[in-house]
């Protein structure tokens, strides 16, 4: 149970009944002020995080139905009766990368043949007589440290890379969200939100993402096994479907007109592509110094 102290309100937020205690004894909401810290959310969220009920289905049925609608049932203080938003987002997120993993159903591992082991390459050298060995233990020691990286990356097994990407992946999409939130706050100074409430709406537009995608990818797979151009037409109808949704929930949680919530968006999914562009980029620089540390280098 959480141990924040209550917030001192007299009624519950989510159903208007007194309070007596920092737990609403009506419908057990938490009295807790998620305008001071982002930790309650976290630790609420993190509370019976293997726990799965029907709030869920509810949840994601107003997720799609109700663009923006759960942002503000939260940020009113209504939430009891949906899944919080991170414990959503996380899984939204776990059930859209094990799909991909699924319908990719990468190669089991096959050993590089091509380049040879440690073992090969003392053996060439000790062929290749105590002079040669001696000019390239001076050539390798000479190097420096980005020069031996980049040797070592230029030899990095492909398929590891790109397990390792696919592993690294869902971290890098968590880590880029406070930044998401960061790009909200400033595109929307004058809206009178907190950061917190940008983060919530950042978790929403993200958990929405994962799904919509998710459905994507499951229908054009069945439809692809009948038609491609049908499965081509029925991507680009799922990709208008949540720019439109995307956009709905824009207008409803920051209230502002079309013209000036289009250009807002504009803004904010530029500068969020420039952040996942960099997490993406490194993300895959990590991958490849993990799997190179296992990929031997011929001198």
């Amino acid at each position: 149970m959480s141990s924040h102290a209550s917030a001192g309100r007299s009624h519950c937020l989510n159903c208007g009944a007194p309070l007596s205690g920092p737990y609403c004894s009506a419908c057990g909401q938490h009295d807790v002020d998620y305008h001071r810290s982002l930790w309650p959310i976290l630790e609420d969220s993190l509370e019976g995080m293997l726990h799965f009920d029907g709030k869920f289905f509810q949840t994601v049925r107003w997720l799609f139905t109700r663009p923006g609608f759960l942002t503000k049932e939260f940020i009113a203080g209504r939430r009891v009766s949906y899944t919080q938003p991170l414990r959503l987002y996380i899984f939204a997120s776990f059930l859209y990368f094990a799909s991909i993993l699924a319908l990719q159903q990468p190669p089991a591992h096959v050993g590089v043949t091509s380049k040879p082991s440690a073992a090969e390459v003392q053996d060439a050298s000790e062929t290749g007589g105590a002079d040669t060995a001696t000019r390239q233990e001076g050539a390798i020691a000479g190097k420096s440290f980005f020069a031996r990286m980049g040797a070592k990356l230029t030899h990095v097994d492909r398929k590891e890379l790109g397990s390792e990407i696919r592993h690294l992946t869902p971290t890098m999409a968590f880590f880029c969200l406070p930044f998401l939130a960061m790009v909200l706050a400033m595109v929307y100074s004058g809206s009178g939100r907190v950061y917190v409430e940008h983060m919530i709406f950042a978790l929403h537009v993200q958990a929405f993402f994962f799904l919509a995608n998710l459905s994507s990818d499951l229908v054009r797979a069945a439809l692809r096994l009948v038609s491609v151009p049908l499965a081509d037409l029925a991507g680009v109808v799922f990709f208008l479907g949540g720019v439109w949704l995307v956009y709905r929930a824009f207008r409803v949680v920051y209230g502002q007109g079309a013209w000036k919530t289009v250009l807002k968006m504009a803004l904010v999914g530029s500068a969020y592509g420039i952040i996942l562009t960099l997490g993406i980029t490194l993300t895959a620089v990590t991958a490849a110094l993990l799997v190179s540390e296992n990929t031997p280098v011929a001198g």
